[in-house]
């Protein structure tokens, strides 16, 4: 009997192993998911210049650096957008990988653009790495480091 119950302890074991393995999986699933979602509704308001979306997927505490280094915050981003200084015409994203820790989770990828910032146009090719956390159960952008992609 002692050899029956330790077989039935083990399948249990066992299972309830895989069931949390699988459960894990569907979690970093679902928050890859989610976070794909948000780099594409983030590129469209870009795009649309949609300042309202822009604010409700930034943290008050962004920081953006792009590709010549510079630094800028949420407020001059947005801002940029309203006085018309920034005019995204197009941004195609490709080669994403998400990356989570809990609740917080970095994507990174590359992206084709057409825009002008003040007038002069925005580089062609970017590769990206976006940083996130998760609050009140709502991914947000929190950074996002911009280079430019040369010879691909």
């Amino acid at each position: 009997m002692t050899l029956k119950w330790t077989i039935v302890v083990g399948v249990v074991l066992v299972s309830l192993s895989v069931a949390r393995a699988q459960s894990t999986n569907a979690t970093q699933r679902s928050a890859e998911s989610a976070l794909l979602d948000l780099e594409n509704r983030w590129v469209a308001a870009l795009v649309n210049g949609d300042t309202a979306t822009l604010d409700s997927i930034l943290v008050d505490s962004y920081v953006d650096t792009d590709e010549e280094a510079h630094r800028s915050d949420k407020q001059r981003l947005l801002l940029a957008f309203k006085s018309k200084d920034l005019k995204m015409s197009s941004i195609k994203l490709s080669d994403m990988h998400v990356f989570q820790y809990g609740d917080f989770a970095v994507v990174t990828g590359t992206a084709d653009q057409t825009g002008a910032f003040q007038g002069h146009p925005l580089t062609p090719k970017i590769v990206f790495t976006d940083s996130f956390v998760l609050q009140s159960g709502k991914w947000r952008v929190v950074a996002s480091q911009r280079t430019t992609a040369h010879g691909e």
